[in-house]
Formats: C-alpha cells, structure tokens, sequence
C-alpha cells in the first residue's frame, strides 16, 4: 500500500487536500494509506513511525526547517516523491535538486490535487522496464519492449503491445515525457502517434512500416526528419539495427 502524508499548518486546508486525494483514490478503489500534520515537527514524528511514499506540502514562508525534515525524510526513502506549493516568486534553492522527484502544483484546487496525485501515485508504482497505466478497478503495468505504439484520440490514449490493445485517460505528450524520463525510444510520428523504435521495420516520406506489417501515417516532415535522424544516430551505436527508408 502507498503511504501519504499531508503536512499543511492551516487545519482547513489539510482537511480540503486530504479528503479530495482520499476521495480519488476511493473512486477509483484504490486503497492507500494517509497521515497528516501540521508542521516539520510532527512531521518529523511521522518519519520516525513510518517514511511517506507521497508528501503533500507547502513551501509558501517555509523558514527552512520544513525542507530540511524533508531532506531527512528522503534519505530515509529515496523514492520519496514531493508535491509542493510555492508562492511564485519563491527562487528554489539549489539544493531542491536532491528531492526530485519533486512537483510543483499551480494551486490547490480539486483539479490540480486529483491531477498531481495520480502522477505521484504512478510514479511510485513505476517501474524502469514497465510503464503503467490505470484502467478500472486498477493499474496495469506493460513491458515497455512489449509496446509497439500508442495512439491518442480525443481525451483517450491507446496502448497497443504484443498481447494487449487498452485505452486510458492521459495526453500523448505526458506519456511521451514519462517515457523519456525511462530513456526509452519512443518517436513521434505524428501528434497522435508515438511508436517505439525497436518495432519500426521502415519507413518513408508519409509512413512508418511497423515490423507487424502495420503502416502508421507520419503527419509532417519535421516528425519525419526527426524520425530519420534518430533511426541514423541508432545505426551507428551496436544495440541500433538495419534500418532502411522504404518506399511505398
């Protein structure tokens, strides 16, 4: 189970950003688990029973003792993942570096706490070879070698691999970012197609020729240049393989 800690001084918003983070996670029957407090001393107290997965807080006229419990939480789990509010003109110490993975939410609202957590809760669960997406009543996690592509329609983002086709709520650019934070090769061909590197048999000028026999459309010739080039720097490492541009 994921462990969330809240640690906002203001009572009413500790209970707003609790109970809208609980009453996700609820909707969708997920169980997790959830503490809160109020400042870096009884957050401190929280460490010591139990290092957070997920810590909610604010760096709004922090004085510099909140983030150092912080540091001290994230030695203790370095897979700690923060999600913070800051006014904004707060400058971020350097030293913010050793907590990422670290988000800054824009405000507070329903939106933006929903939003943030799922992001902190698939980060936790994920996984350097998997990536993993959320699909009533739970999160599937994929081989990334086993995706051939995804594709984006409207609100929804198809995953097609070698044994699966599933459909779930999330744009193609932040699929595309989590997957480069994985350093995966993933290209894009078109701004609802992202296809993995490793499945691409050829490709020309207006296709991509999957090594399924699939033709995905490449929309523009910047995703084609870009395509190409990346295919001929992948050539010239020892995991690249024969790659041809094809005509059709």
């Amino acid at each position: 189970m994921v462990n969330f800690v809240f640690c906002y001084e203001c009572e009413e918003i500790l209970d707003f950003v609790k109970e809208e983070v609980l009453n996700y996670f609820r909707q969708r029957e997920i169980a997790i688990a959830a503490r809160c407090c109020h400042n870096a001393p009884e957050l401190e107290q929280c460490i010591a029973r139990s290092c957070p997965d997920i810590l909610f807080y604010d760096m709004d006229r922090e004085d510099g003792l909140l983030r150092r419990t912080v540091m001290k939480a994230k030695r203790e789990n370095h897979k700690l993942i923060s999600v913070i509010t800051r006014a904004q003109d707060c400058i971020a110490p350097a030293e913010d570096v050793l907590l990422e993975p670290l988000y800054v939410m824009p405000g507070k609202s329903r939106k933006h706490l929903q939003t943030y957590a799922a992001l902190a809760y698939e980060a936790v669960l994920d996984d350097p070879d998997s990536f993993s997406y959320y699909v009533r009543p739970e999160y599937i996690q994929v081989p990334v070698k086993e995706i051939r592509y995804f594709a984006s329609e409207g609100r929804r983002t198809h995953i097609v691999s070698s044994d699966r086709r599933d459909s779930f709520y999330q744009k193609l650019d932040v699929v595309e970012a989590l997957l480069c934070q994985k350093n995966c090769r993933f290209m894009r061909i078109h701004k609802s197609y992202l296809v993995n590197a490793s499945c691409i048999a050829g490709y020309s000028r207006d296709y991509v020729l999957l090594t399924t026999g699939e033709q995905l459309r490449i929309s523009r010739y910047e995703y084609y240049k870009s395509l190409s080039d990346q295919l001929q720097s992948l050539k010239s490492t020892r995991q690249g393989r024969r790659m041809q541009c094809i005509e059709w």
